[in-house]
């Protein structure tokens, strides 16, 4: 079976991740898909052939498609080692990060777990807004994906490892709902740094706190 590629991502990028391999390799299979259901019929019965890169989605790759792909497939993560899991901007607003970043890693069973095989971090402004880090990490994590493709569409081995290791707490949707439900003893300061990070999603237990 011919060695192909399948990019697991959005509909607004789909296109332009695809055209960016084919560029690279025209005489390669590239295909995308949007859901799980979608990767699964695009992986079809050659998966043994099949590399999958992940780029800017939330869908967790279940056990058997894993063990079904042949290539090591990776995955674009929008932060850096410190920060695995889910809104990792969100985190490092928390956090009052000094600097951010993106991963790029195999994709094993466990969410942001598997082996890094790229890094790239950049100091930001201690006043820097959700909005501005949320577009700082979707362009670090393009370039992490160019990384990634241009190995990928010319090549079925391995990326090699980076000694970078994976660290800090893995953060869920339970988490950030769990922050941004601030309790009745926060502090002005508390409730003005969880509105920058949370926005919307803030929940007051206390109304006579709010602004």
């Amino acid at each position: 079976m011919t060695y192909r590629i399948v990019i697991l991502t959005k509909q607004a990028e789909a296109p332009f991740l695809v055209e960016f391999i084919r560029n690279e390799n025209p005489e390669l299979e590239v295909s995308a898909a949007l859901t799980e259901a979608e990767l699964r019929q695009q992986i079809g019965e050659q998966g043994a052939c099949t590399r999958l890169i992940s780029f800017n989605n939330h869908i967790i790759i279940p056990k058997d498609i894993l063990d079904a792909l042949g290539p090591v497939p990776y995955n674009i993560h929008p932060g850096p080692p410190e920060y695995p899991g889910s809104y990792p901007v969100v985190f490092a607003l928390r956090d009052y990060a000094r600097k951010y970043g993106v991963t790029a890693h195999e994709i094993a069973i466990k969410v942001d777990a598997g082996p890094i095989v790229y890094v790239e971090q950049t100091p930001i402004a201690p006043h820097i807004c959700i909005k501005q880090l949320t577009d700082l990490a979707y362009t670090m994590a393009v370039t992490a994906f160019s990384f990634i493709a241009k190995h990928c569409a010319h090549s079925q081995e391995p990326l090699p490892h980076f000694d970078h290791q994976w660290s800090g707490i893995k953060s869920t949707r339970k988490s950030y709902q769990e922050l941004c439900q601030v309790p009745a003893n926060a502090s002005d300061e508390e409730i003005k740094q969880l509105r920058k990070v949370c926005g919307d999603d803030l929940v007051l237990d206390a109304p006579a706190k709010v602004a």
